[in-house]
């Protein structure tokens, strides 16, 4: 199939090449130039000396992307999984957490328009009306307002202008789909404009028993008052729903591949809730104490769903002088999540508040100083209010908890320009987080006579059987604060070698904070650290046609934060996160543009990544049966836990090779329109999904290939076709082995199937 994809390009390519093609542009146009605010200020992403990559909001919109998970195929170094619920799993090259709770924060962070979001859950609902998307590579601090070890995403919004203008478009597909978005921008005056834009989406489930569908509902208003050229501010708010009934998953068989029963809708059982509507139900009761609102063991039938809801408000305060630009933003946040998910192989049903107040001040002079600066402080202030419950089949608990973080950061940077073509920067950042906590965990265990089988081969772990013994375990109760400092730095030399042709090197360093989880024992966790070296090449060539940038990568990790199932002192089944030891990430990437006409664009990005644990040692629930993981382990008789060894092994998210290729070829018309052409692949080999190194959790090297045309007229109206996933392949993205059977009950969440449709766009 990608064979002749690319061999229909060429042919496209071929005609377009003709007389009237080639007499319309002789002269071939220069590659588009993309303007970042990576380090504050605007600037070509060319010029840019650090790793970044940049989309535009109309390449997103192209991609069909409506949710974060989506950017996987366009961006090699990151690697985005849906979890239960709302919770994104964010990688870059390997350095990620899973962020499935409220108890840790992101190792990605991601900021929208400058305001970062301290729980990255409803990321997905801010996926239109984009000037661009930006990828940080590496730890973040001297720059932003909240640090990260991993690296950042940057989410732009396009903001009001002074011209009356719009634009609007309609998606229909397979699936069911129906999206629509759609802006409106309107001068008020000769100092204000507002800019009013939505989105909402429909699309049937991909699953049988109609879990991964979308239900969603998005808007944003901003404001911008510019009473003077001095002086700028902007106000805006946004609003999103997710409903539905959520992320879906599919049973493997431990033999390998998905279960007779099929991994995608049109299978001739549920894959996932065929075993879940036997074994798993929460009904009403307070069995096991007060906070325990629901029983746990009866086969009865799960009601899946989601119902989630996020606002935020915010305002940037630009004030340009002579000295330098001061930017102030004051920003709130709010989100309502209640879900039911089965996606993670046991059942959770989860209702949670979260309450974000931020303010960042930065002071910036301008870059084309001898001695440039910024200086920046950040204040966070979040409150959490959460009562998760879960349903494991041997073990329930039920949780409520309020974590707060107040967080202070004094950073910035300064730059000298040695000559016209060689510069230093070096920065500074200094963290304080004051975090503490008050919950209560209460939980059960169901002890049974013989051994477990998982169904639907075996019994429902002996519901109802002689013998079953309930346990309630002594509830774990809460009340602790800590303190976390740290100071992080970056330092970097750029040169530029020729007028179009940069080099770069630099060495960061970043942090993440501490935390806390529910335990006997000692309940907290300490700091990540990371270390990032880079040395890196943007050139262009052939009058701005042909691009090729080139970065090296060393990363070393410390102290990585892993969250997994354990057990305290009092045999109490907990999911404690860790500090596991080492890791190292190394590699390259490469980036190739193109235009070998004005109307033919090649691309495509590489990356190599050499990413490898080399401390990985953690502590397993000793349940009797060997524990679920390919990894070297001891351990005596139960409740003493097994000594998990994975160090040597690749980090989960970690593909080794990462490739996109992409051909776009564009047609002229007589009458002044054109068709567009778009051929796009993407090829990772590879990949771990789970932290357990099972074989089964690995997804092999795949490619995943999409195609466009479109008629873009002369009148301001485009009609175009779309497919993705053109081999319709079951991708796993994450897997998430039931604690008890292991191997036997994995349970994987996948990437989206085949899907196609026609998309219209008008813009006025």
């Amino acid at each position: 199939m990608r064979i002749f994809l690319v061999a229909v390009s060429a042919l496209v390519a071929t005609v377009a090449l003709g007389p009237r093609a080639h007499a319309q542009a002789t002269e071939p146009a220069a590659l588009e130039e993309i303007v970042v605010t990576s380090q504050r200020v605007e600037e070509n992403l060319q010029r840019a000396a650090l790793p970044v990559s940049a989309l535009s909001g109309e390449a997103v919109s192209q991609a069909g992307a409506t949710h974060v998970q989506d950017l996987t195929a366009v961006v090699p170094s990151l690697q985005v999984a849906a979890a239960a619920g709302p919770y994104p799993l964010l990688y870059l090259r390997g350095v990620g957490n899973f962020n499935g709770n409220a108890l840790s924060d992101a190792a990605i962070a991601v900021n929208l328009d400058g305001v970062a979001l301290a729980r990255p859950s409803g990321v997905g609902g801010h996926f239109y009306d984009l000037e661009r998307v930006e990828v940080l590579k590496g730890p973040q601090g001297t720059l932003y307002g909240r640090n990260a070890t991993g690296g950042a995403l940057n989410l732009i919004t396009r903001k009001p202008a002074r011209d009356f203008e719009g634009d609007a478009g309609l998606d229909v597909g397979n699936e069911g789909l129906v999206k629509f978005e759609g802006a409106i921008n309107v001068p008020l005056g000769d100092t204000v404009a507002a800019r009013v834009a939505a989105q909402i989406v429909d699309h049937d489930g991909y699953f049988s028993d109609d879990t991964d569908d979308e239900k969603s509902q998005a808007g944003r208003l901003l404001l911008n008052f510019t009473p003077s050229d001095a002086v700028s501010l902007l106000v805006s708010g946004d609003y999103y729903h997710m409903g539905g009934k959520g992320v879906g998953a599919t049973i493997l068989d431990p033999a390998g591949g998905f279960t007779a029963a099929g991994a995608r809708a049109g299978a001739t059982s549920d894959p996932i809730n065929a075993i879940y509507s036997q074994t798993l139900i929460f009904t009403a009761g307070d069995f096991y104490g007060p906070l325990l609102e629901k029983a746990l063991f009866v086969p009865t039938p799960v009601r899946l769903t989601q119902d989630n809801t996020y606002w935020g408000a915010s305002a940037t305060l630009d004030w340009h002088t002579n000295a330098g630009t001061l930017t102030v933003i004051p920003a709130y946040r709010h989100a309502d999540i209640d879900y039911t998910s089965v996606a993670p192989s046991f059942l959770i049903d989860q209702k949670e508040t979260d309450k974000q107040t931020s303010l960042e001040m930065r002071f910036a002079s301008s870059t084309d100083r001898t001695v440039s600066y910024l200086l920046g402080a950040y204040y966070l202030d979040e409150d959490i209010e959460s009562t998760p419950t879960y349903d494991q089949q041997y073990n329930a608990s039920a949780q409520d908890y309020n974590p707060t973080t107040k967080s202070y950061a004094g950073f910035g940077r300064l730059g000298f320009k040695l000559s016209d073509a060689f510069r230093l920067t070096a920065g500074l950042r200094y963290t304080h987080d004051d975090k503490d906590i008050k919950g209560t965990l209460n939980a059960a265990q169901v002890l049974c006579p013989g051994v477990f089988i998982p169904p639907p081969a075996g019994p429902q772990f002996c519901f109802g059987g002689v013998g079953q013994v309930t346990i309630p375990s002594a509830p774990i109760v809460l009340d602790t604060s800590k303190t976390w400092s740290e100071t992080t730095w970056r330092a970097g030399a750029e040169w530029d070698v020729a007028p179009q042709s940069l080099l770069y090197a630099s060495v960061e360093t970043g942090f993440k904070a501490g935390g806390f989880f529910f335990s006997h024992d000692d309940p907290t966790y300490d700091p990540e650290k990371i270390t990032a070296y880079t040395l890196g090449s943007k050139n262009r060539f052939l009058d701005e046609r042909l691009q090729l940038n080139a970065e090296a990568f060393y990363w070393k990790y410390h102290d990585q934060q892993i969250s997994h199932l354990g057990r305290d002192s009092t045999g109490t089944v907990i999911f404690p996160t860790e500090n596991v030891g080492k890791a190292t990430m190394k590699g390259v990437e490469l980036e190739l543009q193109f235009l070998a006409t004005a109307n033919t664009l090649l691309a495509a990005d590489v990356q190599y990544l050499d990413a490898e644990y080399d401390e990985f040692v953690y502590n397993l629930p000793n349940f009797g049966p060997p524990p679920g993981t390919s990894c070297p382990f001891t351990g005596a008789a139960p409740p003493t836990p097994f000594v998990v060894d994975c160090s040597g092994k690749t980090p989960p998210q970690s593909p080794e090779w990462t490739v996109n290729l992409g051909i776009q070829q564009k047609l002229p018309l007589g009458n002044g329109g054109r068709f567009v052409f778009d051929v796009h692949t993407h090829y990772q080999s590879d990949t771990l999904t789970g932290l357990e190194f099972l074989d089964l959790e690995v997804q092999d090297a795949y490619w995943m290939s999409g195609a466009t045309i479109a008629y873009e007229a002369p009148s301001h109206w485009t009609l175009s076709g779309y497919i993705e996933n053109i081999e319709d392949e079951d991708v796993m993205q994450s897997t998430f082995p039931n604690p008890l059977a292991g191997a036997t009950l994995t349970a994987a969440t996948l990437r989206p199937p085949r899907t196609y449709g026609i998309r219209f766009g008008v813009n006025f």
